[in-house]
Order: structure tokens, then C-alpha cells, then sequence
């Protein structure tokens, strides 16, 4: 569904959207099952806020601080497609690993 591998967040990145100067909030989109529960294997070498947000970008779910855990699960309810969303404060540095799946039916 969803695999990233040592992904850095929070790195300087002066064209950032975000205005801070870094990459501190880091976006994924993927597609699900709809009625389905959706968890993240989260693994980061600091903590790191994670989001798992709806189609129409309402709050599915959230875990703060996380470092080393499994968040969810949450229902992908009539969604099509959901988001990942990974934040620090600016000036903070992780590096990430995250795996998002679905239980089956």
C-alpha cells in the first residue's frame, strides 16, 4: 500500500511551501480499500507527529511523539484514497520508516 525507507524529515530546503525553511512536514498519498482498518509501522530515530488523513482531508488519526509503533487502526470508511502526513518542528531532523496496510476484509 504505503512503504517508505529512511526518509528525512526536516531537512533545509529554502523552497519549501511550508515557509520555514525545511522540509518539516513531509505528505504521502496512497489508494485503499474502502470499509477497511488502516494501521503505519512507524520507526524514526526522533519522534515524529504522524497523520493518517481522509480523502477530503478530515483527521482520520494521530499519534504524536511517535519513534517506534504501529498507529491505527483507523477506518478508510467510503475513501479511495488517504494520506500520510509526517511533522516536526522546524530545526528538528528524523529519519523514517513507515509501512501502511490494511487488514484484510
Amino acid at each position: 500500500m504505503l512503504t517508505l525507507d529512511a526518509v528525512h524529515v526536516g531537512e533545509v530546503d529554502p523552497t519549501n511551501e511550508t515557509g520555514t525553511g525545511y522540509k518539516n512536514v513531509m505528505t504521502y498519498s496512497f489508494d485503499v480499500s474502502k470499509n477497511r482498518m488502516i494501521r503505519a509501522q512507524v520507526k524514526s530515530d526522533a519522534p515524529i507527529d504522524v497523520v493518517i488523513a481522509n480523502e477530503d482531508g478530515s483527521l482520520a488519526g494521530h499519534r504524536e511523539g511517535v519513534t517506534d509503533d504501529v498507529v491505527g487502526p483507523f477506518s478508510t470508511s467510503k475513501n479511495a484514497s488517504m494520506g500520510l502526513i509526517l511533522g516536526l518542528y522546524p530545526g528538528d531532523k528524523a529519519t523514517v520508516s513507515v509501512k501502511v496496510w490494511t487488514d484484510s476484509k
